[in-house]
């Protein structure tokens, strides 16, 4: 005699029934209530079945003490809670999950699972819906082992997007590393952005000097934005200085960028590369000239006075 496989079979984790052990002499009437809530569940299919105390009572033959007694022992586990609605008292149980639970834990699953996650949130809810070979309703409960199992499957289909569709981050090797740091930021805080974006990003942080960039950047990564927002070039306290040639015991032909490392600036010249703690604007306003016009530096301005004042003498 064959029998027949059992449909919907009610499951408990191990680790459920090690902490009924614990109670002692109270785990039959944790494990017996525990089921008796759990078989109600899946008839009504929903985690928060209607089972008040009276129903509970009889369908147990139970006395009304013994009920709350193991009722109120399975709240102080945190296995169940009493929700109310309108007149009726339903039970909630944790560890049983809906349609939308479900999902839910498969989302934090694969955000913790895929380093691609962002390059693929578009195409996790039509994963979703296309699972046309399941086949249950919007209140259907399922077991932890159920949950496992839709997980898998998920994480199949993830493998497969990350393998066949093309990342939205674009993998440029000339990348700034200002805009490579926002991004990875924008993947780590769940940012979506799309290639317009990285686009517009290129285009805001292009023709601008490291020190701005990094300003606009850092501010709102220390700020947790969405999105950071670059100082007019008219309002810039260093663009001001690009193109500029400062004449000291070296001459330093056109600055062509500013950074700033360990507390220092760095001064990026045609020819030169200079690392002072002096700040831009003194440094350029000591030694600064446009090499335009040569006659308005600094040092021939003061050869000029030194030549003038010899031949006054004579």
């Amino acid at each position: 005699m064959e029998l027949a496989p059992i449909e919907n079979p009610i499951v408990i984790h191990p680790h459920l029934l090690q902490k009924f052990l614990k109670q002692g002499k109270n785990y039959a009437n944790l494990l017996a209530l525990y089921s008796f809530y759990l078989y109600h569940a899946q008839l009504q299919k929903t985690n928060k079945p209607l089972a008040t105390d009276e129903f509970t009572r009889k369908g147990m033959n139970w006395a009304s003490d013994r009920v709350k007694k193991t009722k109120k022992i399975l709240k102080e586990m945190k296995l169940i809670e009493v929700v109310q609605y309108r007149k009726y008292y339903y039970v909630h149980l944790f560890f049983i999950y809906t349609k939308k639970k479900v999902q839910e834990i498969i989302g934090k699953v694969i955000k913790k699972t895929s380093m691609n996650l962002m390059n693929l949130k578009p195409f996790i809810p039509n994963i979703l819906i296309q699972r046309n070979n399941l086949k249950y309703s919007e209140t259907e409960t399922f077991s932890p082992k159920k949950v496992e199992e839709e997980i898998e499957k998920v994480k199949e289909k993830v493998e497969i997007k990350t393998e066949t569709k093309k990342s939205l981050k674009p993998s440029t090797p000339n990348m700034s590393p200002v805009l490579k740091k926002w991004l990875d930021y924008c993947d780590k805080n769940s940012i979506k952005y799309a290639p317009n974006n990285v686009k517009r990003w290129e285009k805001n942080l292009e023709k601008r000097i490291s020190m701005d960039k990094e300003e606009a950047v850092y501010k709102a990564i220390g700020r947790g934005w969405k999105d950071f927002y670059m100082t007019p070039v008219k309002e810039s306290k260093y663009h001001k200085f690009l193109g500029k040639s400062l004449m000291m015991d070296r001459d330093c032909d056109t600055l062509l960028d500013i950074g700033f490392k360990d507390e220092k600036f760095i001064y990026q010249f045609k020819n030169i590369r200079v690392v002072s703690v002096t700040s831009p604007l003194k440094l350029f306003k000591r030694h600064g000239y446009d090499k335009k016009k040569v006659k308005n530096a600094p040092i021939v301005l003061k050869v000029k006075e030194k030549i003038s004042g010899l031949i006054k003498r004579f």
